[in-house]
């Protein structure tokens, strides 16, 4: 068939679009060829790592908390099961109908139901949300029963912080609670943030647990779980999982027995103490060191909170209760208690004012006052106490004799010598909130009086009233532990808590002498000995063993200036005021006296007196520590695995 010109024109002319677009699809099938091949056989690997990742994740697996036990492997901190509530709200449909019925059977405030609505608000609606932690088994039964008409609804048993002394080991082990949004904000890294999130966490709030934290929250583990592109758990695969790492044990240096049994001692009431009172419980806090390593045996403070609150989570009317109470429950007093020494400082006077060249015959007659700068001064026993030497003057302790070597002593000399044996200064023993107390000098004048130049100058008048432990100078119960132990053995004994740390028993350390003649001191530790051991201060305090004879120090330390009737100018009797207006009782001592081991120091708030609160509870201290005598007992060194998996243990003995 022969073609026109036109058709043949019409005719090239798409044969040349056909060209042209059969080319191009060539091209074009050729680069998605090329890039399929790259795909799938240069960049197979890499793309199926990155596929593997959208379809699997990682779920982190909580570790259990490190064991605190004390010296000899009684825990004092440890793990047990927890039974919580969670709710993911994806799943709950009503939330507020889930919350309702719940709150009824955990009866769950206001502000606790607040707590839920915001965690759920800031996490993906699949994600579990904590509803409560250590409920009792009655509700976690109920619950359970109401299950299938509460979906969403997930009751767990996971693993939570015990404490077995309770209230006793409350300010050494310290608690635990919840992260809040500062912890997060604070959190080193992204997988730390995301540890802090996990429904039932905690961290150290207080004590031991707090001062290493890290330490004791262990490693997170993790299981590889499916998951959907909208990030929501399919599967789990127990096989492909990375299992948690305990937490460190940490070992302390008290007698977990000793410290149940000083916190009776201390909270036991006396007439003395507590007469024309509403309280039933004393405000009391004491110490006992091992005065060759400086082991802390007991640290105990009374009355104290139970940290098991915390950790199930305290309610605010018990916060309020706890924190106006006027025994002060809250406050660590062997290292947050400042109080007046009293006269528990002649001591450090007698050891100064030996130091400035008096000797320990040195006499004064005591007619019950002393006139000084148109002032006068009034002794303790209106009477008087007669012609007295040193050690006399400690045994009877006379302020008007130690008034006498206040106005031959300087007040820098006096603060040398205090903290020498350890007053005013900072012990470090692992946990927070200690004070430092105040030791006064020249030095110190000036700086606390900083804004009012006119009163800098350090007057002598009020040497005298620091030399009897008055005025300025406050001491903390661990700083008067520390003065005792170096009294008794002359030598720069400092305290410790911490005795198993990082896998390895801490060494003790080798203590050095003090720069002093021990002669000096042997003056005062036989005044120590007499006012216990020789009808003193504190005869009634005199232990019944000979081999346990006990040396010691009373002190009582005005709250306020002398109260007198308003009607008869009689002075009022410390059980006649308010208890809050009352003298603080003191009493430091060591034993046994030839071959000291043992240092206490006891501090009774508004106890009124030394000799009649503080010595006595001393006493029934000190025989409780001798009668164990833990120093004798071989401490726990705990091996490899004792505290690995503490709720795999218990479950193996219960089953």
């Amino acid at each position: 068939m022969r073609l026109e010109p036109f058709d043949t024109q019409r005719h090239m002319v798409f044969s040349r679009r056909a060209t042209v677009f059969g080319g191009g699809a060539s091209l074009l099938f050729l680069g998605l060829g090329a890039r399929l091949y790259q795909l799938q056989i240069n960049e197979h690997d890499n793309y199926q790592a990155l596929a593997e990742d959208n379809r699997f994740n990682q779920k982190i697996i909580m570790p259990l908390r490190g064991e605190i036990f004390d010296r000899f492997g009684k825990a004092v901190a440890t793990s047990r099961q927890n039974f919580q509530v969670l709710m993911v709200p994806e799943d709950a449909g009503d939330v507020e109908r889930v919350l309702r019925e719940v709150a009824d059977v955990l009866e769950l405030d206001q502000k606790e139901l607040a707590r839920i609505r915001k965690d759920a608000a800031r996490q993906r609606s699949f994600t579990p949300v904590s509803i409560a932690d250590n409920i009792s088994w009655d509700q976690f039964a109920r619950l359970n029963f109401l299950a299938p008409r509460l979906p969403g609804l997930r009751s767990e048993v996971a693993a939570t912080r015990d404490y077995p002394l309770g209230p006793s080991g409350a300010f050494v082990v310290g608690y635990v609670g919840a992260p809040n949004e500062r912890d997060l904000d604070q959190a080193e890294s992204e997988e730390t943030r995301l540890l802090l999130r996990q429904p039932g966490f905690r961290i150290g709030r207080a004590g031991i647990e707090r001062r290493f934290d890290e330490k004791l929250r262990g490693e997170a583990g993790s299981v590889t779980v499916q998951i959907n592109a909208h990030g929501r758990v399919i599967e789990e695969y127990p096989n492909l999982a990375d299992q948690p790492v305990q937490g460190q044990p940490i070992g302390l240096t008290i007698d977990a027995e000793l410290q149940e049994q000083v916190s009776k001692i201390l909270a036991a009431t006396n007439d003395d103490a507590n007469r024309n009172t509403d309280h039933h419980e004393m405000s009391a806090s004491a110490v006992v060191m091992d005065v060759h390593s400086g082991d802390i045996l007991v640290y105990a403070s009374v009355p104290a909170f139970d940290p098991n609150e915390f950790n199930i989570g305290i309610k605010q009317s018990r916060w309020k209760e706890l924190n106006e109470s006027e025994l002060k429950p809250m406050l660590n007093k062997p290292i947050g208690g400042a109080y007046p020494p009293g006269s528990t400082f002649k001591l450090i006077t007698a050891i100064a004012a030996q130091e400035e060249g008096i000797e320990p015959s040195h006499k004064v007659t005591c007619r019950g006052s002393l006139w000084y700068g148109g002032v006068e001064f009034n002794c303790w026993k209106k009477e008087g106490h007669g012609r007295l030497d040193m050690r006399g003057a400690i045994k009877q302790s006379c302020d008007v004799y130690f008034w006498d070597l206040a106005q031959r002593i300087d007040i820098d000399k006096l603060a040398e010598v205090a903290r020498r044996f350890g007053l005013g200064n900072i012990h470090d023993i692992g946990l927070g909130g200690q004070v430092a107390g105040t030791i006064p000098s020249r030095e110190w004048k000036k700086k606390y009086y900083r804004s009012n130049p006119a009163q800098q100058t350090w007057f002598p008048g009020e040497t005298l009233s620091v030399a009897i432990g008055q005025g300025a100078p406050t001491t903390t119960p661990l700083q008067l532990a520390v003065m005792t132990s170096r009294l008794a053995t002359g030598r720069e004994v400092h305290p410790r808590l911490v005795r198993y740390l990082d896998g390895q028993s801490q060494p003790i350390p080798d203590f050095a002498p003090l720069p002093m003649d021990l002669q000096e001191l042997e003056v005062v530790r036989s005044g120590m000995d007499a006012v216990v051991n020789e009808w003193g201060t504190a005869a009634r305090s005199r232990l019944e063993k000979p081999e346990w004879r006990m040396a010691g120090k009373t002190g009582t330390s005005q709250v306020r200036s002398l109260q007198y009737d308003p009607v008869t100018g009689r002075r009022l009797k410390n059980y006649e005021l308010p208890w809050k207006e009352r003298d603080h009782a003191l009493f430091v001592s060591y034993a046994p006296y030839e071959n000291p081991r043992y240092a206490v120091a006891v501090v009774v708030e508004h106890g009124s007196s030394g000799s009649g609160t503080a010595g006595p509870k001393a006493r029934d201290i000190m025989r409780a520590v001798l009668t164990k005598d833990p120093a004798k007992i071989a401490t726990y060194a705990p091996k490899p695995g004792d505290f690995k998996t503490v709720l795999d243990k218990r479950q193996k003995r219960e089953g």
